[in-house]
């Protein structure tokens, strides 16, 4: 007889997938449709018969996972589809590409580190940090930033003119510009005349390279400035005769996220 093995087996632990973002943007749309109806949670659990408040609670936070049968009874009592429930995925197409966007809530203080995630387009349509600010974000990001986050937002950038370092439609972490030399760095940039060659915008996502000194306005010599992208197959935006102040630096990136 073979001897019996005396090696114990080592199970596998395996983590249950949890999708945070999306339950939170599912907690909040059938916390806004219960309200909406006039319903309290203790009225909701006592008309479905079968969920307990707890239960109704930990579904609107998404601190739990919801079974099907949970959210089509919630849909029942409020007279309500589940394709209602779930009408979020449609009016927040940015989170089902990426759900570590937690979805954006009036008056909502975001954990620490995170940023708001603004639509490219309304970052690239203002560029005024003031009114940026007052755009509405789309949700908010972890960025694990330790310190204060509030000079800092992120957003999608498209196109492959910065490839490798920025993916297209990768979403990018900025920080306003407050001043400071802007020479080989990477900004999100506007200027009178610009457009893109890649994407037609008056926009751009490049790196800011100076090819004159800086000039006093007595002098007549242009300023030529390059707008370089990473990849090599884009040849530079060049910008000639534009004063500083008609260059308008948004904000430099930070890392992609």
């Amino acid at each position: 007889m073979k001897p019996r093995s005396t090696q114990k087996k080592t199970s596998v632990k395996r983590t249950r997938y949890k999708n945070v973002g999306f339950l939170k943007a599912l907690g909040e749309s059938c916390r806004r449709l219960r309200i909406q109806r006039g319903y309290s949670i203790d009225r909701l659990a006592k008309e479905s018969d079968q969920l307990s408040p707890s239960t109704i609670d930990r579904l609107e936070k998404g601190t739990g996972d919801s079974q099907i049968l949970v959210l089509l009874r919630y849909a029942e009592v409020l007279g309500v589809s589940l394709l209602e429930l779930l009408s979020f995925l449609k009016d927040s197409p940015e989170l089902q590409k990426d759900s570590r966007i937690l979805p954006y809530e009036e008056n909502m203080r975001p954990p620490l580190g995170f940023v708001p995630v603004y639509p490219i387009q309304a970052v690239a349509g203002k560029f005024s940090v003031a009114e940026i600010i007052e755009e509405k974000p789309v949700g908010w990001i972890d960025t694990n930033i330790r310190g204060s986050t509030k000079d800092y937002f992120a957003c999608m950038v498209r196109g492959e003119s910065m490839l490798p370092k920025i993916a297209d439609g990768a979403i990018c972490l900025f920080r306003f510009y407050s001043g400071g030399t802007r020479q080989g760095r990477i900004f999100l940039i506007k200027a009178r005349g610009l457009q893109d060659t890649e994407s037609g915008e008056s926009f751009v996502v490049k790196r800011y390279m100076r090819q004159t000194p800086l000039r006093s306005e007595a002098e007549e010599t242009p300023a030529v400035i390059h707008l370089v992208s990473e990849n090599p197959r884009f040849p530079p935006i060049v910008l000639v005769g534009l004063s500083d102040d008609e260059i308008q630096t948004v904000a430099e990136f930070i890392r992609v996220l």
